[in-house]
C-alpha cells in the first residue's frame, strides 16, 4: 500500500482527470500511472519522446530524398540516351 498527499488544489485536478478519463477514482489513476512507468520500454522523459520523434521524421525525410534523387537520376538517364 502507498500513501501521499495532495493539496486541496491537487485532490480537484486528479479528480476532475479521473471524471474526464471514466477512471473510477484515484487509486485506479495511480496504479494505472505508476504500472504505465513500469512497464518495460516506457521512457518517462519527455526529451526521450522528442528525439524518437525527430527520428522518425529524420526517416521519412531520408526516404523522401532518395525517392527524389531516383526520379532525377532516370530524367538525367532519359535526357543522355536521347541526346
Amino acid at each position: 500500500m502507498v500513501s501521499f498527499r495532495l493539496s486541496p488544489e491537487e485532490y480537484e485536478s486528479f479528480q476532475a482527470i479521473c471524471t474526464s478519463q471514466g477512471v473510477r477514482s484515484l487509486s485506479d489513476f495511480a496504479r494505472t500511472a505508476m504500472q504505465r512507468l513500469i512497464a518495460p520500454g516506457h521512457h518517462s522523459d519527455p526529451l526521450w519522446h522528442e528525439v524518437g520523434t525527430l527520428r522518425e521524421q529524420i526517416q521519412t525525410l531520408s526516404r523522401e530524398l532518395e525517392r527524389v534523387a531516383q526520379v532525377l537520376a532516370s530524367r538525367q538517364t532519359k535526357e543522355d540516351a536521347a541526346g
